[in-house]
């Protein structure tokens, strides 16, 4: 068993300790159908970690080379 997020028609959201294969359930707040839906993970992948390429060591690489060049007057 596994905690699933589930909706149903009117919005309300649940999380529920259910079967994998239970893709519907009763709404506890109006006893409409709810679904299942997929929830969003709880990780964060960052650039600057060293275990990604990512957005801040293209500014990084970005700066350096701009620290090199001198502006022309």
């Amino acid at each position: 068993m596994k905690v699933f997020d589930y909706v149903c028609p009117n919005g309300h959201t649940h999380e529920r300790f259910t079967r994998e294969g239970a893709n519907e359930v009763t709404c506890e707040s109006c006893g409409q159908t709810a679904t299942k839906v997929i929830g969003t993970p709880a990780i964060k992948l960052e650039g600057w970690s060293g275990s990604f390429p990512g957005a801040a060591m293209k500014w990084e690489r970005d700066h350096v080379r701009r620290s090199k060049t001198k502006p022309l007057d």
